[in-house]
């Protein structure tokens, strides 16, 4: 077991020190001590309460380092030791949630960073005009995939990319584009989540898919986006454009159907797939765009 050689004084039951309320009292407290008789009580209170907490923190600096804390005269090893034993303390977070490519630098003091790195999500198809005797449902982007890691060295001055949101499908049976890749430097990185596939108009039972949503690698954690939802058309009043997919950071956008049919939503979280847009059933609607995938996002947490 490491040495503590920071010992509390009077800290035994009984012992001759003032009690709290006296202390917070006495004069001498703020302006020190006059020449003259000393009073052993009011010393000693002085003393416990120095000590007291020396004792306190050359013992964290022990438990959490094992090492020793000598009372040698010297305080460069008790200072280096103290660092290691506060070591992993969290001091910022770094947040990049723009689309756009950027330089990583690290806040002073970092020793160690946890990445989070989600790639951008897809944007949602577009649907051709209908008229009341049709329908016509895109299908919904699929989400940016995630990697996260905790890296010791290697970090300072990496190449920060956020991906960008894939594009909605325009108007018409257009597909969303695929969201944009993210990455930390060469270390971890996402690839977006792919576009959901743009509608034409039908009068019977049909159903659209999307491409794959995104990965992420070198990550000690690596996931998959959730891919976007297919569109379904049953009948010409009953169908729904496909649900963006979600990302690790929470779900894509919701869809549009008989009754609420328009275009597309867009994904708001990082990594969200923009859903498909929808119309048909009622009267003559023009094309419509879908919604557009959420932007990606790389988070840097900084540890002391």
């Amino acid at each position: 077991m490491a040495t503590n050689n920071f010992l509390p004084f009077g800290g035994a039951a009984g012992a001759n020190v003032l009690t709290q309320a006296d202390y917070a009292a006495l004069a001498a407290r703020t302006a020190g001590f006059s020449s003259g008789t000393a009073n052993s009580a009011q010393l000693n209170k002085v003393w416990r309460q120095a000590s007291i907490i020396s004792a306190a923190v050359a013992q964290m600096i022990s438990d959490n380092t094992g090492l020793d804390v000598l009372d040698d005269g010297t305080t460069a090893t008790i200072v280096a030791n103290l660092k290691t034993a506060t070591s992993g303390r969290l001091i910022n977070t770094q947040i990049f949630a723009a689309a756009g490519t950027f330089t990583y630098t690290p806040t002073a003091g970092t020793r160690k960073v946890k990445v989070r790195v989600i790639g951008g999500g897809g944007g949602g198809g577009g649907c051709a005009a209908t008229t009341a005797s049709n329908a016509a449902a895109g299908a919904g982007g699929s989400g940016g995939g995630y990697a996260e890691a905790t890296l010791t060295s290697g970090f300072s001055g990496v190449s920060v990319v956020v991906g960008a949101g894939g594009a909605a499908g325009t108007a018409g049976a257009n597909n969303g584009g695929n969201g944009g890749g993210s990455s930390f430097g060469a270390l971890l990185s996402a690839t977006g989540g792919g576009g959901g596939t743009g509608a034409s108009a039908v009068t019977s039972v049909f159903s659209l898919g999307s491409d794959p949503a995104g990965i992420g690698t070198g990550g000690s954690i690596n996931a998959q986006g959730s891919g976007g939802a297919p569109s379904i058309i049953t009948t010409i009043q009953n169908y729904q454009s496909g649900v963006g997919g979600g990302s690790s950071f929470g779900g894509g956008a919701s869809q549009r159907r008989f009754g609420d049919q328009g275009a597309g939503r867009p994904g708001v979280g990082p990594g969200a797939g923009g859903s498909g847009a929808a119309s048909g059933g009622s009267t003559t609607t023009a094309a419509l765009v879908g919604g557009a995938g959420g932007p990606g996002i790389v988070i840097v947490e900084e540890y002391f």
